[in-house]
């Protein structure tokens, strides 16, 4: 049994721990509400797409396996954005069906990797998007699926060039660091601005 005082740190630290990691979501969340902000208040407007409610993609696990335990934090995450009239919303779901030039606003946001130690934002313009299942009616249909295949998805710098069984998407794609993101006046010069030029480019 440990001492007291050794117990009494021990809690400490592990309210800490969880304090410090409840900080960080909450300010994630602001991010993707302040990204969704602005979008609305651009031209054209953009809405956030709800696969199943106003919430994040993520891959997640509540298994007990060592690899799944690593699931258990949230480390890295997404929206999407498409312009307003271009979806539809019914019972706090977007519908957004696959057309010929329809095209999609990415945001994920990477706590966590192995590959990078700093924390990221990744935007993308998604374009050429083929559904390929009959099931996949929508693209919120897919948007769970993308969580399995994002290594893959941004595994080219800056582009897009993907395909399977499932989905076909292309596209192109920059990032930046998040800690770089300051102030609502960062978000727009650095994030926001640069995302609208790609969307506007691909016309």
């Amino acid at each position: 049994m440990l001492p007291n005082a050794e117990r009494s740190e021990m809690v400490s630290q592990i309210q800490n721990a969880f304090s410090f990691l409840q900080k960080l979501y909450n300010e994630s969340s602001f991010l993707i509400k302040e990204i969704e902000g602005q979008l609305s208040e651009t031209r054209p407007s953009f809405q956030i797409l709800r696969p199943s409610g106003y919430s994040i993609n993520t891959k997640s696990s509540t298994g007990l396996e060592p690899i799944n335990v690593n699931l258990w934090l949230l480390r890295k995450f997404a929206v999407a954005f498409v312009e307003e009239n271009r979806t539809r919303v019914e019972k706090g779901q977007s519908f957004t069906e696959i057309e010929p030039g329809k095209k999609i606003l990415y945001f994920r946001i990477v706590l966590d990797s192995s590959d990078d130690p700093e924390p990221k934002l990744f935007f993308a313009l998604l374009n050429e998007i083929e559904l390929k299942k009959d099931k996949d009616k929508k693209f919120e249909n897919v948007m769970g699926y993308f969580q399995y295949v994002d290594d893959k998805l941004f595994s080219t710098k800056n582009k897009i060039d993907y395909e399977d069984g499932r989905i076909k998407l292309r596209g192109t794609y920059k990032s930046i660091g998040l800690l770089s993101l300051n102030s609502s006046d960062d978000l727009k010069t650095k994030v926001i601005d640069p995302s609208l030029k790609l969307y506007n480019s691909n016309k």
